[in-house]
């Protein structure tokens, strides 16, 4: 008897028996990596939205769990060989210590114990839920740090620019802007690195549920970058104007953080106007 002509109770409880058995293989192997893990999620403000990331995955696979259960399970030992990769990225992460290579290891071990255990068609409705768990993965720190770097020369030499014309004088020293409140010195949260990550995390989500061609997802997409940096331009704006006629203790205290959340929440409402756009409309 195989797995397709059992009763469907039998195929649930096998389903629910493999689920547990990949879950406790990924738990045991990346036990040290998720604590870490979520460390960095509680220190490191660029990876902030790190918890909500798994949630949304889990709620794309419960969203299929009707095609989940209708799939025919077919185990394939092909996944074993990205499964085994998965592994090695792992052993050479930890013996290197390079907690980049741990944390992405995961990836190819969720899709290779989803093939090995369930099959390719189940596979196949997983990857994106998967792949989706990049965005609570961190990135090796010269990366983050030369995109932070210029995520800041970019929202400084275009907020200074605009800031005349809004009123404020001033002057700018490297990432120094001396304003007559006093200097603003631009440090690494002001490089909206942490907006970018995150509106991107949203606008792939927005643009894998876009209904409609390929180009609309795409346009999606493309469009969370522009908003998250021109969101970042205004936030630095703002602070350079109110600096300069309120003083810079006034401009970087709660003002700092409620326009932080301000342009978050515009930009936001800015890619969910931008898909609603896209979205093709029903004939009449």
């Amino acid at each position: 008897m195989t797995a397709s002509t059992l009763p469907s109770a039998g195929r649930q409880g096998i389903r629910r028996i493999a689920a547990a058995g990949l879950l406790g293989m990924v738990a045991l192997v990346h036990h040290r990596t998720f604590l870490a893990l979520w460390q960095t999620w509680q220190s490191n403000e660029n990876y902030s939205h790190g918890p909500l990331v798994p949630l949304v995955s889990l709620f794309l696979v419960w969203d299929r769990r009707e095609r989940l259960r209708a799939a025919p399970l077919a185990p394939d030992p092909r996944g074993l060989a990205l499964t085994a990769s998965a592994c090695v990225m792992h052993v050479l992460g930890v013996r290197a210590d390079v907690f980049a290579l741990q944390c992405w290891s995961l990836l190819p071990l969720l899709l290779g114990l989803a093939i090995t255990f369930l099959g390719t068609r189940h596979a196949r409705m997983l990857v994106f839920p998967v792949l989706y768990l990049g965005f609570m993965l961190v990135f090796p720190p010269v990366v983050m740090n030369r995109l932070s770097f210029q995520l800041k020369e970019i929202a400084l030499h275009a907020a200074t620019a605009l800031a005349p014309w809004f009123g404020a004088d001033l002057s700018v020293s490297g990432m120094s802007i001396f304003v007559g409140g006093g200097e603003l010195r631009v440090e690494d949260p002001c490089s909206g690195l942490r907006s970018l990550l995150a509106l991107i995390a949203t606008g792939t989500l927005f643009a894998y549920l876009q209904p409609g061609g390929g180009w609309r997802r795409a346009a999606v997409l493309l469009a969370t970058v522009p908003i998250a940096v021109g969101s970042n331009i205004l936030r630095l704006l703002a602070l350079i104007v109110a600096a300069d006629a309120r003083g810079v203790v006034w401009a970087a205290g709660a003002f700092h953080d409620v326009m932080g959340y301000v342009l978050y929440a515009i930009a936001l409402l800015i890619l969910v106007g931008i898909r609603s756009l896209l979205s093709p409309r029903a004939r009449p």
